[in-house]
């Protein structure tokens, strides 16, 4: 699991790579320092003060490298709890961002690894992007998002739906297909968990009406999403803000939210 990790700085945030990626660090480590700034204009969150982002290529080493002494010894010892699905995940995931106490790791895969990984389920949701050096810099805003909402504790559809969203600003033009739109109205309500779903079906859906609501609030009610993340919510208080900003009961208000979105977008176009 031991690898010699070099090091580039990007304003706040260090990017650790092995000496063959040092290209895939420029990239990501560029692509971080815009994102960082995104974050911080359109949501008002600052990077936490110890994150570490490292260009992936492996599951195990970078976890193990960021991790600090009382934490590589607890994490070697429950190894067989959590390394399964760490490994399970590597295989299908371009990136992920991952909490060790107060730091905060967040690894992408660089461009030739994104290439190689099981994009079943992304083509499900994205627009396609064929230069894996494109979508390289997508998953680094995606996860440097998950970094600093992180300490909020959000409820799954909000934590994805802002990732997804940040991703649209950096790109510039919105990154999910329209099509999935529809699927709003023929599918369970999963709004207020923070796991995400094992089903496919099911996690398709948590992305894809996550990334549909958060557009919605953010185009209907601008700066309420803002004004919302300044401190950590339950997620009962949360959606009461929410239906309170749009002026009508909470258990309403949600019953009805995804076939009022759907329409929403619908007719927008």
């Amino acid at each position: 699991m031991t690898q010699q990790y070099e090091t580039l700085s990007f304003g706040s945030l260090k990017v650790f790579f092995t000496a063959p990626e040092h290209a895939a660090a420029e990239l990501i480590g560029a692509a971080a320092e815009t994102s960082a700034r995104l974050i911080r204009e359109h949501w008002g969150l600052a990077m936490p003060p110890d994150v570490r982002l490292y260009v992936m290529t492996s599951w195990a080493a970078p976890i193990f490298h960021a991790a600090s002494w009382p934490w590589k010894i607890l994490m070697g010892i429950n190894l067989p709890l959590w390394g399964w699905r760490a490994r399970r995940l590597w295989r299908v995931a371009g990136g992920w961002a991952q909490p060790l106490g107060r730091r905060r790791l967040v690894g992408v895969k660089p461009p030739r690894l994104i290439r190689a990984s099981d994009s079943g389920l992304g083509a499900r949701i994205f627009v396609p992007e064929p230069d894996m050096a494109r979508k390289a810099e997508q998953i680094t805003c995606h996860e440097l998002t998950h970094a600093a909402t992180a300490h909020l504790k959000l409820p799954s559809w909000l934590n994805e739906g802002l990732a997804m969203l940040t991703v649209d600003r950096f790109v510039g033009s919105p990154t999910v297909q329209p099509e999935t739109a529809a699927a709003l109205a023929h599918a369970p309500d999963l709004s207020r968990s923070r796991r995400l779903p094992q089903d496919p079906d099911a996690l398709v859906y948590v992305y894809v009406r996550g990334y549909w609501l958060t557009r919605y609030f953010e185009e209907t009610q601008p700066g309420l999403l803002k004004s919302l993340l300044t401190q950590r919510h339950a997620p009962a208080e949360l959606e009461n803000r929410i239906a309170a900003a749009y002026g009508i009961e909470q258990a309403t208000f949600w019953r009805d939210l995804d076939k009022t979105v759907a329409a929403y977008f619908e007719q927008s176009g």
